[in-house]
């Protein structure tokens, strides 16, 4: 949602008498602020996407510039502008052709330009174009946490070109550290520009922390361009070491109504990637985690673990046994006692003996229906530790 370079100077030429020499390629760069900078040594200032400023002050001709613009590419600068006049009658050849052939912005300012009245009004656009990014993204986390808030906050969406023609997808991410506890996804936004690369402006996602969690609206995006978001994501987290991020993507719906039951579809497949230890996982591929992660309330979930598998849970918290883990093997492997044995590394003997114990402790012998509801049972029980052991601690960050 940041804006562009093309954004930005839309008015200069007019105003400021600044033209566009070299890097046109580069203009839907984003721009996070404005520097005045006149040394090669600068680099240690820049964080990334600043648009510079420069004058040549203290330099005796122009031969620095060609290294300087170099260093300004190198430390992620979003372009630059060179003010004529002075030590600097014009821009020598070298610094457009690198410009042009690196798609790094070069803009002329003329002659008599008030520079500081350039930056001053530059810098202004970018804090209102600030203001505007968080009110559509307040707006968003006001629908995810109630879908009657689009009401209230429509009219500003349609505004900002979200229309009800757009077709709409979610993608929820959390970041988990290497011992297994929840990081804040606020460094990869402050450190990145996730989504900004979109060749297309008007379908560059809106991407924000909601409530612990990186989420990302998508406009009008393919399959190819919501792949490559979460590629970004993950390249992102990359420099925060033993990092890991897990990804959900809901389906594509129309209209505004929709954005809210694509939030829970994202964040439902989010939680699916957690217990699955896949790095994405996709809505409609989540299966029955549809119907668990569709209940809201966890209470209710938490009486059909207790229901179900509470006297296994009780027996083996008591005795040290883990009849509960033994029975899941059981059923994820289609009741095979001699599967069961190899992945325990036990005889089978045991395992016979182990599943007349979880018989007696259930009270039931496990038909079909019966082994249904302890598989369901086993995914609740996933769901709640995720909620319980990771995502509630976020939610209250």
């Amino acid at each position: 949602m940041a804006v562009t370079l093309m954004k930005l100077l839309e008015n200069a030429e007019r105003e400021f008498s600044v033209d566009l020499i070299a890097g046109s390629v580069g203009l839907s760069n984003t721009i996070r602020w404005v520097h005045i900078l006149e040394d090669n040594g600068s680099k240690p200032f820049l964080h990334g996407n600043e648009l510079i400023i420069t004058t040549g002050a203290g330099h005796p001709d122009t031969k620095w510039l060609a290294g300087f613009v170099r260093m300004l590419k190198k430390a992620g600068a979003a372009g630059v502008v060179i003010a004529l006049g002075g030590n600097i009658p014009e821009v020598p050849e070298d610094v457009m052709l690198f410009c042009e052939h690196n798609a790094f912005p070069l803009f002329t300012a003329e002659r008599g330009t008030e520079i500081l009245d350039l930056s001053y009004d530059l810098c202004r656009k970018i804090v209102g174009a600030e203001r505007h990014d968080h009110a559509i993204i307040n707006a968003f986390r006001a629908i995810f946490a109630d879908h009657s808030a689009l009401k209230t906050h429509s009219k500003l969406l349609v505004r900002a070109g979200f229309t009800d023609s757009d077709r709409y997808t979610v993608i929820c991410s959390c970041l988990m550290s290497g011992s297994g506890e929840p990081a804040d996804p606020s460094e990869l936004i402050a450190r990145n520009s996730i989504g900004d690369s979109s060749a297309n402006s008007a379908s560059r996602p809106v991407v924000f922390v909601h409530n612990g969690i990186l989420a990302a609206v998508c406009r009008n995006c393919g399959g190819e361009e919501i792949k490559s978001l979460c590629g970004q994501i993950v390249e992102a987290a990359l420099p925060m070491s033993g990092t890991a991020v897990f990804t959900g993507v809901s389906e594509s719906g129309a209209g505004l109504d929709g954005i809210a039951a694509a939030y829970e579809q994202a964040e439902a497949a989010m939680v699916s990637a957690v217990i699955s230890g896949r790095s994405r996982e996709y809505y409609r591929n989540i299966g029955i985690m549809k119907l668990i992660l569709g209940v809201r309330d966890m209470g209710i979930l938490r009486a059909y673990v207790r229901e179900n598998l509470g006297a296994l849970l009780d027996h083996d918290a008591e005795h040290g046994t883990d009849l509960a883990r033994v029975l899941r093997v059981y059923l994820e492997n289609n009741s095979s006692v001699n599967e069961t044995a190899a992945i325990g590394k036990v005889h089978r003997n045991t395992v016979n003996s182990k599943m007349r114990t979880i018989r007696e402790l259930l009270g039931r012998e496990l038909d079909d229906a019966g082994k249904s509801r302890l598989i369901i049972a086993f995914l609740a029980d996933d769901v709640l530790r995720i909620y319980d052991e990771k995502l509630s601690s976020l939610k209250k960050a």
